[in-house]
């Protein structure tokens, strides 16, 4: 079946698209959201003189450039193309053309700068010439080519066909199309949920009936912390949070109470103002963009999502993707599987000599429960490195693998891998090992968590001196694994 959208005509009208109600229709067939991503606006062309019925097939998705109707197979191509083709101080419609040959039409600046090295009618110019375009003198037959790759000078489209892009870029706005960076919290507006799974290219990964809409009133937002920290974090993760048309899915969350006397690893920057019971946000805290949800009992933090509007992929707790407004709908599972295991210690670099950090405050969907498949933690390291030869980071991932699995260390095993080490690096020490041999020279034989305080400023020096590393991991290893995931559900 296919869905059939009226378009009105006009000189810069591309059509209006009305985005119909699943659940007042379940048997009509939507258009997938994949057409209307983020750098691929294939939107239907209106070029005839009324009123016109065209009918979108829901197979094939077309990643279509607007500015010169050129086809591509996905949306990275697209992106390299306009970038390529249309990087003018405007956004070129025309093609750029040879100067002297009148024959050869090309649409990327490489393009013209091979054709310019080998254009026999350029061969029989006298140097120096002047660019015709920007009036640059170039001084023999070789800077030509090299300065076309860099002159703006272009000719000026027509104001018609600026007017075009102008008006096409105001329905652009008005449709159902994903454009971040002019909107405005005041002015975004939620769509239906049920529409929004639909219509959206990822919304596959979850089921509406599955989840229900927290309210003002939902006792979830008084729940004390942190008596309630692993209940919380069992029925947050999986949670969509939807703001507009943007729908995020949170794979994996951390729950931190709002007080250091609750959490030593409170958080308040999240907290709601007046008597509201929450509040969504984005916020930049400790040069990382955090999409956080606050109460004023607790607030929670996502570290793995994946937004529904496209499929993109954010390992760790640095969002810069998402940016929600205040009150964004929030949604949760009605029921948590009989999935025990999906808990965890939240991924913490400080005060290794408090309980609470070991405390499983932090959660993940459960089709991601893997080391390989959610964000790299001072925990989960070790298992990245397990089969590679003894370095230094790998004996610090041995130490808080051990410190979090068995919670303890024992002196003599961490001696054995620091010497082991050294050989492999031909005797010469690092930073990392010169700090584990620091704390092996304040740990008892067998140092037990809480540890002492001694050993707890090694540690936090030590998971300083890791974040790199995880941080690397998150934006390759993992992050390929997640998106592979990800597309073998959906």
């Amino acid at each position: 079946m296919s869905l059939k959208v009226k378009t009105i005509s006009g000189k810069a009208t591309r059509g209006t698209k009305t985005i119909p109600d699943p659940e007042a229709n379940p048997d009509t067939e939507i258009i997938s959201r994949a057409k209307f991503t983020r750098g691929s606006k294939a939107i239907p062309d209106a070029e005839t003189t009324a009123d016109t019925e065209t009918t979108l097939s829901t197979t094939a998705v077309c990643h279509l450039c607007y500015l010169c109707q050129k086809s591509f197979k996905n949306a990275s191509a697209l992106s390299t193309h306009k970038a390529d083709s249309h990087d003018g101080r405007r956004r070129r419609i025309h093609p750029l053309k040879c100067h002297w040959c009148n024959s050869k039409s090309v649409m990327t600046r490489r393009g013209l700068s091979k054709h310019l090295s080998s254009c026999q009618e350029v061969r029989r110019l006298q140097f120096p010439l002047s660019c015709p375009c920007c009036g640059c003198v170039c001084q023999k037959l070789e800077d030509l080519p090299k300065h076309s790759l860099k002159c703006e000078s272009w000719e000026q489209d027509s104001s018609d066909d600026e007017q075009v892009l102008a008006d096409f870029d105001k329905e652009l706005a008005q449709a159902h199309v994903r454009i971040v960076k002019r909107r405005t919290p005041e002015v975004i507006e939620d769509t239906r949920l049920g529409v929004a799974l639909v219509t959206h290219a990822y919304g596959r990964l979850v089921r509406l009936n599955d989840y229900k809409l927290l309210d003002n009133k939902d006792p979830i937002w008084h729940m004390p912390f942190p008596e309630n920290g692993e209940h919380l974090a069992r029925m947050l993760e999986g949670l969509l949070i939807q703001s507009g048309d943007d729908v995020l899915l949170a794979l994996k969350v951390e729950v931190y109470g709002t007080s250091d006397y609750e959490d030593p690893h409170a958080q308040e920057i999240a907290k709601p103002e007046g008597t509201k019971p929450f509040k969504v946000t984005n916020i930049y805290h400790d040069q990382t963009h955090k999409v956080m949800i606050g109460t004023v009992k607790w607030c929670l933090l996502v570290t793995l999502a994946v937004m529904l509007t496209d499929g993109t992929v954010v390992v760790g707790p640095d969002n810069r993707v998402f940016n929600p407004k205040e009150t964004s709908s929030v949604w949760i599972k009605k029921e948590q599987g009989p999935h025990l295991f999906n808990t965890m210690a939240r991924q913490l670099r400080s005060k290794f000599n408090d309980e609470a950090t070991f405390a499983p405050y932090s959660a993940v969907h459960t089709p991601f429960n893997h080391h390989t498949t959610m964000p790299v933690t001072l925990r989960t390291l070790y298992g990245f490195k397990f089969n590679k030869a003894w370095s230094s980071v790998k004996v610090a991932a041995f130490v808080f693998h051990q410190l979090y699995t068995k919670h303890k260390v024992v002196k003599a095993e961490i001696q054995l891998h620091v010497e082991e080490a050294l050989s492999g690096n031909q005797g010469k020490s690092t930073e990392i090992l010169d700090i584990i041999q620091r704390m092996i020279g304040v740990m008892a034989e067998e140092e037990s968590f809480p540890v002492s305080k001694a050993v707890n400023a090694c540690l936090t020096e030590l998971a300083g001196k890791l974040s790199g590393e995880i941080t690397s991991l998150n934006n390759t290893y993992v992050m390929d694994a997640v998106v592979k995931k990800v597309k073998n559900i959906i």
